[in-house]
């Protein structure tokens, strides 16, 4: 697994919506989940590369500051991706996140 990894992200606001390709199974690949309390959201991001291969698109940080990070892994598959995901959204929900519409 290959992962490169970003300190600086811009606010919730300023993030702009990923051009994503429609998986032919309608899946959605795409969610957010934001703490309320603590002004926080986090954002993952099931979509294809320039290869075609599938990458998970991981964002978090403060919402309303420039403070937060990214992460990009590489996946096997859209199965495995949206595995990963599951995984990332019951963690979310054991720390205190929603899940929002994007």
């Amino acid at each position: 697994m290959v992962v490169f990894h970003s300190t600086h992200r811009p606010s919730l606001e300023a993030v702009p919506d990923w051009p994503l390709r429609p998986h032919p199974d309608r899946t959605p690949s795409q969610y957010r989940w934001i703490h309320p309390e603590k002004q926080r959201y986090y954002s993952v991001a099931l979509v294809r590369d320039l290869f075609g291969d599938w990458t998970l698109l991981q964002c978090w940080g403060g919402i309303g500051s420039h403070l937060g990070g990214q992460r990009l892994v590489w996946v096997e598959s859209h199965e495995a991706g949206l595995q990963q995901i599951a995984a990332i959204g019951k963690r979310r929900r054991q720390h205190g996140y929603r899940e929002t519409l994007v």
